[in-house]
């Protein structure tokens, strides 16, 4: 919003600045969205327009696979990382050691993913070793497979991976919310659980379900640690990675990529619309409020 004492100039500009910056790395994208309508496939002379790649997706078996593997670990991983750092969240907002919390929170993010992925992937053998040797002393096979590589470690990975950002989101929302509120429907008979549905969530729904969104994103881009943990299956980056390290990327392979990534943008481009469109209607609200009072 601009004011009396801001450049009309400068207010632009600062948009132009921020368009720029997001063409720039939305360039790549847009640029595996075009191939993905060339009928003629990547690196081809001629460029004709067809939406056949995109009517193809669904006769490649592998990448079919590959993305319902995808899909498993990514609603797997959100059922468990939202809450954790949900309950996290809650528990930066009541403790006496705030940084503490958040330290231990953020610092996934500072460990290079190849070495998280490889430090985890040698834990996870040794764990299934020492399982497996007190198997063959107590005489049981029961033991095994308990901790080979497969959906548990790789979805172990991801929480680790996501939770520090779901953390942040999440942090964020409740930002506005007074723990006050609690208080007085605590004092007024609610239990800790209805404070927390019918007073708390309502006010950090949008943050809870921003991360979720946000989580499936970063699921879908996730390579690195995954690639390391997920044993014998195939996820949606892995498959594409290989591809255009051996054969090349398929024509339905930019189609789905170009879908995915449509997909993505519509998740997020709808939680900002209707975040912007609360947002504006909550304002409408609060000034609707505040005009009596301003008048008397």
């Amino acid at each position: 919003m601009n004011d009396d004492y801001s450049s009309k100039w400068g207010y632009r500009l600062k948009w132009l600045y921020t368009l720029l910056v997001v063409t720039t790395l939305m360039l790549p994208v847009f640029f595996v969205m075009y191939i993905s309508f060339n009928e003629n496939g990547f690196g081809a002379r001629d460029y004709d327009f067809t939406f056949e790649w995109y009517g193809l997706i669904f006769s490649d078996l592998l990448m079919m696979e590959a993305i319902t593997s995808t899909l498993n670990l990514s609603a797997i991983t959100v059922i468990f990382v939202v809450p954790m750092g949900l309950i996290t969240a809650k528990l930066y907002k009541i403790t006496q050691y705030p940084l503490a919390v958040i330290s231990l929170m953020l610092s996934p993010l500072f460990v290079p993913s190849d070495i998280l992925g490889a430090a985890l992937l040698v834990f996870f053998k040794n764990l299934n070793g020492a399982f497996t040797l007190f198997g063959e002393w107590v005489g049981v096979s029961w033991f095994d497979t308990w901790f080979d590589l497969g959906y548990f470690s790789a979805i172990v990975g991801l929480i680790i991976y996501t939770l520090p950002y779901v953390f942040v989101v999440i942090l964020i929302t409740m930002g506005r919310y007074r723990k006050e509120q609690t208080e007085a429907a605590r004092s007024c008979g609610a239990t800790a659980w209805q404070a927390f549905w019918h007073v708390e969530f309502p006010q950090i729904k949008t943050g809870v379900f921003s991360s979720c969104a946000f989580t499936l994103i970063l699921c879908f881009n996730e390579y690195t640690r995954t690639s390391l943990l997920k044993g014998g299956f195939d996820t949606f980056t892995t498959v594409l990675v290989s591809q255009m390290l051996n054969e090349g990327m398929s024509e339905q392979s930019y189609a789905m990529s170009s879908l995915v990534s449509y997909i993505a943008i519509a998740i997020i481009g709808s939680v900002i619309i209707f975040t912007l469109v609360r947002s504006e209607r909550l304002e409408r609200i609060a000034r609707a409020k505040a005009e009596p009072l301003m008048a008397s």
